[in-house]
């Protein structure tokens, strides 16, 4: 295993501490691991590209690694009310219907690499962002007022790069089948 899959491997076992550490507030132990985690998700991509080491176990580590740690987050978060539920369910619905999306047109054929576009990556900073405020808010006290832009920014994004993925993967299919069947 080469060190970008350990690095996404890390991730994904740090969801469970940081879980934890939401679950009994310890908020700022929570902020440290969510850092962490996205330390290494830069980290494995940087250095996959850099040393040449792109791996089919990389190429789903990675993203399942994300969205693991984002869907516990939004939903742990939410769950006690440090962000709002309206946004947790817009965060992991998009993820939802992203991966199903997505492997509707792997397993139909039209489909190979899934490339992030400029509005995921957005939505992603700004959930990462988001995710960050709401911690500090609840260990420090300090900057509750920049959490309500943040929100509703990281919502519409969220909802703009969901409907931009979705539009993108019809695009990827033909008008007409070959096949009688609906």
């Amino acid at each position: 295993m080469n060190v970008p899959n350990t690095l996404s491997l890390l991730r994904l076992f740090l969801v469970t501490p940081f879980l934890i550490a939401v679950i009994y507030n310890y908020h700022a132990t929570a902020l440290i691991l969510f850092i962490l985690a996205g330390v290494s998700d830069f980290l494995d991509g940087f250095l996959a590209r850099r040393l040449g080491q792109k791996s089919l176990l990389g190429k789903f580590l990675d993203p399942m690694g994300d969205k693991l740690l984002t869907t516990v987050a939004y939903i742990s978060l939410a769950i006690q009310g440090a962000l709002p539920a309206w946004l947790a369910v817009l965060v992991v619905a998009k993820d939802i219907y992203v991966a199903l999306g997505s492997g509707i047109a792997y397993l139909a054929g039209n489909v190979s690499e899934f490339p992030p576009t400029v509005w995921g990556k957005l939505s992603t900073a700004l959930q990462i962002i988001a995710v960050i405020v709401v911690l500090l808010v609840a260990s420090t006290g300090q900057g509750a007022a920049l959490a309500g832009p943040i929100f509703i920014a990281t919502g519409l994004v969220t909802v703009v790069a969901g409907v931009h993925y979705v539009w993108r993967g019809l695009q990827a299919f033909p008008e007409t089948s070959d096949k009688t069947d609906s």
